[in-house]
């Protein structure tokens, strides 16, 4: 007797302002969800563009429902998700509303998923980078390479992670894309998005999740093109104000990873030298406002140096050090 799968859930965080690209998300999920069980949850985040204007006839005869709530950030949005999703539901994935998943995503993870699996990853590609995900990084132990891992299911193009996946994670989080990841519910149902992050949720998510779960499953399958749709990064680049609040923020998330994620000495060690990182561009930010006049928030100033008392004691000599010319001249996108 064959047995049928296990319901999913996908949790769309919503905020935009250009049209059709909500409509084009869930249209993605619902033409690849064939003979899936599904249930997909749009929690519309205050968006300019409400959500029943773009999807409001989906909503009559598909799984799709649509949560409000007052603008709270994408974190928010994705525990209000989590929060409404029907008991009973074994999985849950993610999708940014601004994506759309262009191949059986939600058929590989179910079926990953239901072999036992605590975590299922797929391969996504984003505009601009000539490579796929799993091979961003120059380093090759910080990619994954499906020739080094087991084969689980050579029809659907599905490995198990041969290693240790969690030390992947710390070194490379970004590993595992916004929208190509699911797992287990009923095994991890109180893992929240940490929402006073700024910018990082995900990694601390990430790393929560990533530090209990046993066995991984990915497929190197490309299911998701990663659009571009309203990016804090716009107003929080290099010589910007939004870069003051986003080096603050990176500090904070190094301090939650060393203080909440159980690590081993070198992994430690590593998150460490992130956190030094975003203490010196939290520094060269907030020079670069005063040098050239720009507004500076200092109640944010020091807000940080309240909640980081040591980054407090080397703001003096990491000035100095920026000087001298050690730091460099730009900070640069501080580290995740």
């Amino acid at each position: 007797m064959s047995v049928s799968p296990s319901k999913i859930a996908v949790v769309i965080p919503y905020f935009q302002r250009k049209r059709g690209l909500l409509r084009q998300c869930v249209r993605s999920v619902l033409d690849n969800a064939a003979g899936v069980d599904i249930e997909v949850l749009v929690v519309d985040d205050g968006s300019p563009l409400p959500a029943e204007e773009e999807i409001g006839d989906f909503l009559e005869d598909c799984p799709v429902e649509v949560i409000h709530q007052e603008n709270a950030g994408p974190a928010a949005a994705r525990n209000k998700g989590l929060e409404h999703v029907a008991p009973g539901t074994r999985h849950v994935a993610f999708l940014d509303s601004d994506d759309e998943w262009i191949g059986p995503f939600l058929d590989d993870a179910v079926r990953a998923l239901d072999q036992g699996f605590d975590l299922f990853v797929g391969n996504s590609r984003r505009t601009g980078i000539p490579t796929s995900r799993f091979q961003w990084s120059d380093t090759r132990n910080d990619n994954i390479c499906p020739e080094e891992h087991r084969v689980v299911d050579p029809e659907h193009d599905l490995y198990e992670y041969v290693g240790d996946f969690f030390d992947l994670l710390v070194r490379r989080t970004n590993i595992i894309g916004p929208t190509t990841m699911a797992y287990r519910l009923d095994r991890f149902p109180d893992v929240r998005f940490r929402e006073s992050l700024f910018q990082g949720e995900d990694r601390l998510f990430k790393l929560t999740l990533g530090q209990s779960i046993g066995r991984v499953a990915f497929s190197p399958r490309i299911y998701a093109d990663e659009g571009e749709g309203v990016n804090i990064f716009d107003k929080s680049g290099w010589k910007t104000e939004g870069y003051v609040r986003l080096t603050s923020n990176y500090i904070a998330l190094a301090r939650m990873v060393l203080e909440e994620i159980r690590l081993d000495g070198k992994q430690r060690a590593f998150v460490r030298g992130q956190l030094a990182d975003s203490r010196r561009s939290f520094v060269a930010a907030v020079l670069h406002q005063l040098r050239h006049r720009k507004p500076l928030d200092w109640s944010l100033v020091r807000a940080t140096l309240r909640r980081d008392p040591l980054g407090a004691v080397l703001f003096l000599p990491n000035i100095l050090g920026l000087a001298l010319g050690r730091l460099g001249e730009k900070g640069g996108r501080p580290t995740a």
